[in-house]
């Protein structure tokens, strides 16, 4: 039985977690042109009555908030343990911890995540005690944690300006989160069991002659099993990669199963790549589509941004080849 109380089934929120949210901020803000947000930092237990694994903890957080179109993009640094935060920061590095759901009624929601086998690691007040935050470890088959977000005075609709083209790479539309897996049908039937997602269509990428992969600048193999999920303006992506060399089977063999990327979608990719490298970030792997119709790029921009950014770009018409 699928969880209930998430309504329409839209993620409003994405999270990086970061080392120094000050320093990951003003490159964000460099290199995407995104307007400068506050930073905020949480408080401790006696105003946010945070509790982690059901014990009191005083674990804080400071964060930023960018809206990309209709969710919020954050930024969060963990300042204590123990947390739900601190603990992706030890164990996995800077990288994307929990995508967001908002709800209603909390209580309900997370009992019915709990009777579909889930533990709340960590639930708490808003700084400002209006709304609160509940964390799952939904990582263990879903491969990314599940947050649950209820504002007291109803949940805000997240909308952002128009984004000025000439800005950064041209956009700030964050429409995926890529996860790899080494089973996808698993993880696939555990999506549509826990949230209710139509079963997916599986694929599989083509091999170099008909999608043109490079990795690391050198022609490639590689291939890979998708399965795409649709949850509002983000998609959900499973990549389970073979064993051939790629940013996908890196990940898998350095960090095991878990949120790979963030994909933006682009006017052009090439005008995009030139900016990432005068940030000394580089294509790390490109490819076509399967159906020639778009291409993907993945930058090596870990060290940078905290995670993988994949710029994906539909063509008019398809490719010949």
């Amino acid at each position: 039985m699928p969880v209930t109380g998430i309504g329409e089934k839209v993620i409003a929120q994405v999270c990086i977690i970061v080392r120094d949210v000050e320093q990951m901020m003003a490159r964000y803000v460099e290199i995407f042109g995104f307007d400068i947000p506050e930073v905020q930092t949480t408080f401790l237990h006696d105003h946010t009555k945070a509790v982690y694994f059901g014990e009191p903890t005083d674990a804080r957080a400071k964060l930023v908030c960018f809206q990309t179109g209709g969710i919020q993009f954050e930024l969060l640094q963990p300042l204590d343990p123990p947390s739900s935060w601190m603990d992706f920061l030890v164990q996995h590095g800077e990288g994307i911890h929990h995508i967001a759901f908002q709800v209603t009624d909390t209580d309900a929601t997370a009992n019915s995540f709990v009777d579909c086998g889930y533990v709340v690691t960590q639930q708490g007040l808003f700084t400002g005690q209006s709304g609160m935050y509940t964390y799952f470890d939904t990582d263990k088959d879903l491969g990314v944690v599940v947050e649950l977000l209820q504002h007291f005075n109803g949940n805000p609709v997240f909308t952002a300006q128009p984004f000025d083209d000439k800005r950064g790479i041209g956009s700030d539309w964050v429409c995926q989160v890529g996860i790899i897996v080494s089973d996808i049908e698993k993880t696939s039937r555990r999506l549509v069991e826990v949230l209710g997602l139509p079963p997916p269509a599986f694929q599989t990428t083509p091999g170099y002659a008909q999608v043109e992969t490079t990795y690391k600048g050198q022609p490639s193999e590689a291939t890979a099993k998708l399965a795409f999920f649709s949850v509002g303006q983000l998609q959900i992506e499973l990549i389970e990669p073979d064993e051939k060399p790629s940013v996908w089977r890196d990940f898998l063999e350095q960090k095991g199963e878990g949120a790979q990327h963030i994909a933006i979608r682009v006017a052009d990719t090439k005008r995009a790549t030139d900016h990432f490298a005068k940030y000394g970030i580089n294509v790390a792997q490109q490819g076509l589509y399967g159906d020639r119709s778009g291409m993907y790029t993945y930058m090596d921009s870990q060290d940078q941004l905290g995670t993988t950014i994949e710029l994906l770009e539909n063509f008019g018409k398809i490719k010949p080849k």
